[in-house]
């Protein structure tokens, strides 16, 4: 009686087992879903970070684009260098993100405000220096 039990438990363990491996598989993350062809945009917009003309980059520090990414600072290659002579380093911008596939670049990039017309807000932690008592 004791080795059909023990028998019982072990068939019980194994089975419980592979139940656990199948229950596990399918909670696994799917399968990355193949992107649809054909070339797809977004519209971005951002602060320039730097201009890396050398490379034919621009890193945008960038809002939300809805339906490709959250918002995030990284590096755009820029197909047409001429778009790159007109914005510098924290320029306000616009453009559109276009996704072919793996690759992924800038267009129309359009600077919405300057570096030097965007100013910064004031110091509210700056003190006027204390008075110093007078002598009498």
């Amino acid at each position: 009686m004791k080795l059909h039990k023990r028998g019982f438990f072990h068939s019980a363990l194994i089975v419980a087992g592979i139940s656990l491996s199948i229950g596990l598989s399918a909670c696994s993350s799917p399968k990355p879903v193949q992107q649809e062809s054909g070339t797809h945009r977004y519209p971005l917009t951002g602060r320039v970070v730097s201009v890396e003309k050398q490379k034919q980059q621009v890193v945008v520090d960038a809002a939300d684009i809805p339906g490709f990414m959250m918002a995030m600072t990284m590096g755009y290659d820029v197909k047409n260098p001429n778009l790159l002579e007109s914005i510098s380093a924290g320029d306000q911008i616009k453009g559109d993100v276009v996704v072919d596939g793996n690759d992924v670049w800038l267009e129309n990039i359009v600077v919405v405000k300057k570096a030097d017309q965007v100013k910064a807000p004031p110091s509210n932690d700056a003190h006027p220096a204390p008075a110093m008592p007078s002598k009498q």
